[in-house]
């Protein structure tokens, strides 16, 4: 179920990339989304890898199953930073899913601008499941847990901390393709956190750390180079107090400019 949304302000906030011909750099685009029906605020984060090629596709995001080489996306709020392998956010700042959904895309969250989930290329949640074919790797614990406030990485046999990690299974698929889209960029998820009771005082970013892999710099939609860069991102949510205005003041606004025509004419 969709609702009424408003979409106040965003930034963009890049990290360098690893030296590759095709991949600029990542970025993310935060913005905030207020639920009209209810009150509440979203503070959304939509991830990118910002490349050049019009055939420069991602295949997956992953933590490596090699030790020291480890993936997480994760939350710090205030200083404190939620586990990499915790099923919940302990440290007060969990991601949000609409519906009872989960992190893999679901048409049933499909309306809900907010929800949280991830992809590969695909920005609408329905295109993502049915086409793109999103799944979540073996490291992924909750990556079918309905409500997951968090990404929980989990550990090989050794045990070693892998990181959870996600995968096309449509390689193929047009929408996986960076010249799909204007910007020329690779979607790798949206991440939202619930700020409706966040203090003016409150700090709360996110990290993101792993790899990809990537077929960059080809002619046509199998074609190209792989290439495995490591994946790095700090990106800090904002936005959670600018002013929301209401419909009502919204029609105020217009009818004071009709006024003001009015009495020029």
């Amino acid at each position: 179920m969709g609702f009424p949304k408003s979409v106040i302000s965003f930034g963009v906030l890049a990290a360098a990339a690893s030296a590759n011909a095709g991949i600029l750099g990542y970025s993310g685009t935060n913005y905030l989304v207020v639920d009209a029906s209810t009150g509440s605020r979203y503070s959304v984060m939509d991830v990118y890898i910002n490349c050049s090629g019009a055939f420069d596709k991602c295949v997956n995001y992953y933590g490596q199953n090699l030790t020291g080489k480890t993936g997480w996306v994760t939350t710090t709020k205030n200083g404190v930073t939620n586990a990499n392998d915790a099923a919940t956010a302990t440290n007060g700042a969990p991601w949000v899913h609409s519906n009872g959904t989960g992190w893999m895309p679901s048409s049933s969250a499909n309306a809900n601008a907010w929800d949280s989930f991830v992809t590969i290329g695909a920005r609408g949640q329905t295109e993502a499941q049915s086409s793109s074919a999103i799944t979540a790797d073996p490291y992924f614990v909750n990556g079918n847990t309905p409500g997951a406030g968090t990404i929980q990485g989990g550990y090989n046999v050794t045990p070693a901390y892998v990181g959870g990690g996600w995968y096309t299974a449509s390689p193929l698929y047009i929408g996986d393709l960076a010249g799909t889209y204007a910007d020329k960029r690779i979607m790798l998820g949206r991440f939202t956190i619930d700020v409706t009771n966040a203090a003016s005082t409150d700090v709360i970013t996110m990290q993101m750390h792993g790899e990809v892999t990537m077929k960059v710099n080809g002619t046509s939609a199998g074609g190209g180079t792989t290439s495995q860069p490591t994946f790095t991102m700090n990106a800090t949510y904002d936005n959670f107090f600018v002013p929301v205005p209401t419909p009502g003041a919204i029609a105020l606004v217009g009818l004071a400019g009709l006024v003001s025509r009015r009495r020029k004419a």
